[in-house]
């Protein structure tokens, strides 16, 4: 137990030059005077439990030690959440262009699909929508599993020339420099 005197005869003792070694650590003014002072908030707000049994002097400098790797710690984890957060936000700032990029050419895949033949386009499905075999789409409209073959050669070449152009499109897009 330690009484108030005690407290404000150790502050008075000690504060400079737990400053001082608070500072070194911290590289900071304000947050060296925040540790030292902490230390003894904690002291005061303690002090009918706090037993002390190296000299006080020890006791409060470890204490400085402490509170000062705490405050860095506690810096390193909001760096680390501030670098996050910086690269979520450049995600999301990127992330519009992307999904209306990917909405742009769902739309013309949608355009081609339906363009196609109706019996190609209802291959087509079958096979990608509804991960249907080759095999079970042919019996399922009665014809041969080569004609399945022919109608997804064709639905997908057509695919192809219009995804083609747009990742032609987006390559040169992201080789641009940035302004």
């Amino acid at each position: 137990m330690i009484n108030e005197a005690e407290i404000a005869q150790l502050f008075s003792d000690y504060y400079e030059s737990l400053h001082r070694y608070a500072f070194t650590l911290l590289r900071d003014e304000d947050e060296a005077k925040d540790a030292v002072q902490s230390v003894f908030l904690n002291l005061w707000e303690k002090r009918e439990h706090i037993q002390i049994n190296t000299s006080p002097k020890a006791y409060l400098f470890r204490s400085v030690y402490h509170e000062s790797l705490n405050y860095i710690r506690k810096q390193d984890v909001l760096k680390k959440h501030h670098a996050h957060a910086v690269a979520g936000q450049e995600d999301s700032q990127q992330q519009p262009f992307a999904s209306e990029e990917a909405l742009f050419i769902r739309e013309k895949i949608d355009k081609v699909l339906q363009e196609l033949p109706p019996q190609c386009r209802e291959v087509f499905v079958k096979s990608r929508a509804e991960q249907k075999k080759y095999s079970e789409i042919a019996s399922e409209l009665g014809i041969a599993v080569k004609t399945v073959e022919a109608h997804m050669s064709k639905a997908l070449k057509l695919i192809r020339q219009v995804l083609r152009v747009f990742i032609l499109l987006f390559c040169l897009y992201n080789d641009l420099p940035r302004l």
